[in-house]
């Protein structure tokens, strides 16, 4: 997995929990999500530190944003 794409998956993750959030039962489940979501946001961050170790792994992060593209958009 690339380092876009963990943070794409940690942006869904961290979605979920958030709508898991304050529906009785969820709460757990949130809570489990919220934590594989910041798995995935560190993996996302080592990625990004890593920028300029190597072509193949800088290139994902210099496309620009939109549809289709690997790189994260920040909010």
């Amino acid at each position: 997995m690339s380092g876009p794409e963990h943070h794409r998956r940690a942006e869904e993750l961290a979605a979920e929990a958030g709508r898991l959030l304050g529906q009785g039962d969820g709460q757990a489940t949130a809570g489990v999500w919220a934590a594989v979501a910041q798995a995935h946001a560190v993996l996302a961050l080592a990625a990004a530190t890593a920028v300029g170790a190597s072509a193949r792994m800088t290139a994902p992060w210099l496309r620009p944003p939109g549809p289709g593209s690997d790189r994260p958009r920040y909010h």
